[in-house]
């Protein structure tokens, strides 16, 4: 607590700067060296966002892109008979689903550790998709339930701090009103659509191999080519970008210290009473419990939709194709979502409520529709689902938005992953695969989960509220002057140096 204090009396003495460390002084460089300069780049030269969404922007996509394909292809590797190859019986199709996110879970724990001292984030995630491409390569030469279950083990546990970092990078990269776009574009559901097309494509490979089987090594080979790819080109730094003129370079920083979230990452020191402060707010615990609930919906769409679509009497082949349109559907509200949430402020909770209340009215229809006599209204009713992706991606952008201090941004994006993986243990095991196709413990547990959603972000977005209005009533003379773009670098600097979190930076304002 005493670290906690002098924290906060160094930020109050505005005209203090540390020195004490070279990446401090080199900040400080950066910012005060020609300010004019610096606020109209800030304004008006677009070509540094256009220059990372050209480089770091593809990278997170492609990655994310890659994690859920390694990672849903699952379901269609059933479909072209790894059931039958391996002998699954009963519920060990969805053990394979659960042990993937046991294994996320178990992971989040040491990935909290190492994360905050990654000062090259991006060098570290292709690291991992280089090993994960290996380990995903091995499931082309499993035979039985056992040897699928391992393989899912440790895919799970290279996949655990992808999530968490692509959050951070996003913060670090992009200025707060940038970032729903963006991460709705990295939080894509492009897999979903080309995951039905790739594999129909492959209905006709010819070999030795079941078909799954070359699914299994083509996409493990393609993720270990990106993994060492990407580490020698994606720069780990905003002042390591080769991308970057000299100028347009400190126009990123400048940008970055806007967020008052900081700047930089990479910490030698945990500071847990970051970690206190996050476990106290009721705003921490009401975004977390949306995450578990909101991935109920997640594991039955990502595992059993599939299935979903095969039971109201389709091939396998035609499922595949079938099954495209519903992640179409999602990328499509996201990309909506993200971009009226660029051009309205405080709308993303709104956003939310809105595309959960479309989501549970497709799962309703799946409920209560006969696809016998209705068929084309069912299909309808599962396309509609897409919708469930949107509100997801609107609290990971709430998440990098809100929250500041490097060890309280690893903890919170940590918890993103941990949650995230809770809520995908948990569903796969209310879908009973005696229900098929219509799942009826599955759909009912889905509609739980949108009305506990509905509660927790109107919580979140009336403590914000509550929040917000508390500090424009302190804000006292000196105070008024953070309004102008300058002093926000200003801040945003002190709030990079001295490390401070959104509590305790008292010009910080929450979006929702």
């Amino acid at each position: 607590m005493e670290e906690k204090d002098e924290d906060k009396a160094r930020f109050l003495e505005t005209g203090s700067r540390s020195a004490s460390n070279s990446q401090e002084d080199d900040i400080s460089l950066i910012l005060d060296e020609d300010p004019e300069t610096l606020a109209a780049n800030l304004k008006l030269n677009k070509r540094v966002v256009f220059k990372i969404d050209c480089v770091i922007l593809p990278f997170l996509v492609i990655t994310m892109f890659l994690q859920l394909l390694d990672k849903n292809c699952l379901s269609y590797a059933a479909l072209y008979g790894m059931k039958k190859d391996c002998n699954l019986v009963g519920q060990e199709y969805s053990w394979l689903a659960t042990i993937f996110y046991l294994a996320y879970l178990f992971a989040e724990i040491p990935v909290f550790l190492l994360l905050p001292k990654v000062k090259h984030l991006t060098k570290f995630m292709s690291v991992l998709l280089f090993i994960w491409g290996g380990i995903l390569m091995c499931m082309a030469a499993c035979n039985n339930f056992g040897g699928l279950m391992a393989v899912r083990f440790f895919l799970g546990l290279m996949e655990a701090a992808i999530q968490p970092a692509c959050i951070i990078i996003s913060s670090t990269w992009y200025m707060k009103k940038e970032q729903p776009l963006r991460m709705a574009l990295w939080s894509n559901t492009f897999a979903g659509i080309f995951n039905g097309i790739f594999a129909y494509g492959m209905e006709d490979w010819k070999g030795s191999l079941a078909i799954w089987r070359y699914m299994f090594l083509t996409y493990g080979a393609v993720t270990t080519v990106f993994g060492l790819v990407t580490f020698f080109i994606i720069p780990g730094t905003i002042e390591g970008a080769w991308f970057f003129s000299e100028t347009e370079r400190k126009c990123a920083v400048a940008r970055s210290a806007t967020n008052q979230t900081g700047i930089h990452f990479g910490t030698n020191s945990m500071k847990w009473y970051q970690i206190q402060e996050s476990l106290l707010d009721p705003k921490y615990w009401s975004l977390m419990v949306f995450i578990i609930v909101q991935n109920f919906i997640n594991a039955g769409i990502t595992n059993f939709n599939t299935f979903i679509i095969k039971g109201f009497g389709f091939s396998s082949y035609r499922t595949m194709l079938l099954a495209t349109p519903q992640a179409a559907v999602a990328m499509g509200a996201c990309l909506l979502c993200a971009a009226v949430a660029y051009l309205v402020k405080n709308i993303r909770f709104v956003l939310i409520c809105l595309t959960t209340g479309v989501t549970m009215a497709g799962i309703i229809m799946i409920w209560k529709i006969d696809h016998k006599e209705h068929l084309n209204q069912s299909l309808a009713a599962v396309y509609i689902c897409g919708f469930y992706n949107a509100p997801y991606v609107m609290c990971l952008s709430l998440i990098a938005s809100n929250t500041s201090g490097q060890t309280k941004k690893a903890f919170n994006s940590i918890s993103v992953g941990l949650f995230y993986a809770l809520g995908n243990l948990i569903g796969p095991q209310f879908f009973r695969e005696s229900e098929a196709p219509v799942y009826t413990t599955g759909i009912k547990a889905m509609m739980s989960a949108c009305c506990i959603m509905y509660g927790m972000i109107v919580l979140y977005a009336a403590l914000c509220f509550w929040e917000n209005k508390r500090r424009d009533q302190k804000k006292d003379a000196e105070d008024a002057e953070a309004d102008n773009v300058l002093t926000e670098i200003e801040i945003g600097e002190k709030v990079d140096q001295q490390d401070l979190t959104d509590h305790e930076n008292k010009h910080f304002r929450y979006t929702f």
